[in-house]
């Protein structure tokens, strides 16, 4: 299995011609799909959630998933 790239905030947003703000608000949103191990911390966005959220499909790592409901 090969790894996908992971993208920084500043690299999505050139990628996709975006602002980085316009990232960040996507990925808090949920309408991106990207990873943060806490909050504060560094997001991480594999290319193929940003190829996905620009095509308008689904992740396909967010397909299967199921909130957690406390």
């Amino acid at each position: 299995m090969v790894a996908s790239r992971r993208l920084i905030v500043d690299e999505a947003a050139a990628a996709a011609r975006m602002h980085p703000g316009s990232i960040r608000r996507l990925l808090e949103s949920g309408d991106l799909h990207g990873t943060q191990p806490k909050p504060g911390a560094r997001w991480t966005i594999r290319e193929e959630c940003l190829e996905a959220y620009l095509d308008g499909i689904p992740c396909p790592h967010r397909q299967n998933v199921t909130a957690i409901e406390s």
